[in-house]
């Protein structure tokens, strides 16, 4: 569904203002939208939010929740957010194309853990992509949950080095690094829109794809998949993003609120990714799949000419800046 369609939904403002006899009172109203359905880790933070924000708020806001795609793809609602015709969307992969310095999470193996990712978003590295994101698409990052980290899913071979992806048809997200990564590495990225992939693989027309392991089972992709190989090859968060102006609309008091939601939103989906992680191996294994970690060390000199690319993107002096961060 495209933003004009999403337009014809409805025409309600962002905040409703009304009268009760003794006085004015002001009910602020979100239209809260996710592409994925229950269980998947945008949906959870989305609706870890909503479900925290109205018992903060109380009577003081008016949530509408949208998930399943009924709005649209991701693609659909980041045009929605800014056009503020939804007010909260949770983002994965596809920010690139709203700002350019989220390519930062395309550059390979920048993370060796979840926790050192989520320490450098909960503190600098989260306030320079806040502080980018506001500035470049007029949205404010409420939070940053976690989707995880990629791997990557096959029905040719298990990949155990750099050389085994040789013209694998992988599908990716649209990000042009995240492609160029996989051009690098000698794959053949192809993007596709994520509902489409499993009919995709079945059908042949793509060798495998790469995802954190929660997307493989949401999307059934392990039954049509002979291997998976833990190349943890990047760290995808979820951002959790307001159109700037409802956002700077609401005040100081449902700003507080929304942060508290949005901070528990965060942690849920983060211990969501800790027990799928926990348990995710031995489902595929028992469903058939063949498992296997693959030679990293290979894989991290095949990418480092990946980060020159890369910083050409978000500039050298940002992608020092993140080097930086993760590194003191």
């Amino acid at each position: 569904m495209g933003l004009i369609n999403a337009l014809k939904l409805s025409c309600a403002t962002a905040v409703v203002v009304g009268s009760l006899a003794g006085g004015a009172f002001a009910q602020t109203s979100l239209r809260l939208a996710v592409e994925t359905t229950s269980g998947d880790p945008t949906n959870v933070m989305l609706a870890t939010f909503r479900d925290e924000l109205e018992a903060a708020a109380g009577d003081d806001v008016s949530l509408e929740f949208f998930d399943g795609g009924s709005l649209g793809d991701e693609i659909a609602l980041m045009e929605m957010i800014r056009a503020n015709q939804a007010q909260v969307v949770p983002i994965g992969s596809d920010i690139v194309d709203l700002d350019t310095h989220f390519s930062i999470f395309d550059a390979p193996f920048l993370f060796g853990t979840k926790q050192q990712a989520r320490d450098a978003l909960d503190g600098e590295l989260g306030d320079l992509l806040k502080t980018s994101l506001r500035e470049e698409a007029g949205l404010e990052v409420l939070a940053f949950g976690e989707l995880g980290f990629r791997v990557i899913s096959n029905n040719v071979r298990p990949i155990n080095t750099p050389e085994d992806l040789a013209n694998l048809k992988l599908r990716t997200p649209g990000s042009p690094t995240r492609i160029m990564a996989f051009t690098t590495l000698g794959a053949a990225p192809t993007p596709m829109s994520l509902g489409d992939v499993y009919v995709a693989l079945r059908q042949g027309a793509l060798d495998g794809q790469e995802n954190p392991m929660s997307v493989i089972e949401e999307f059934s992709f392990h039954e049509v998949q002979d291997y998976i190989t833990l190349t943890n090859h990047v760290y995808t968060p979820i951002t959790l993003a307001m159109n700037g102006g409802a956002y700077d609309a609401l005040s100081d008091e449902l700003k507080q609120a929304v942060a508290e939601a949005a901070e528990t939103a965060a942690i849920a989906t983060r211990e969501l990714s800790d027990e799928q992680d926990a348990r995710l191996v031995a489902f595929f294994e028992e469903a058939g799949v063949e498992v296997n970690t693959p030679d990293l060390a290979s894989f991290q000199a095949a990418s480092e000419p990946i980060y020159d690319e890369i910083a050409a993107v978000v500039s050298q002096e940002f992608m020092d800046s993140v080097l930086e961060i993760i590194n003191e």
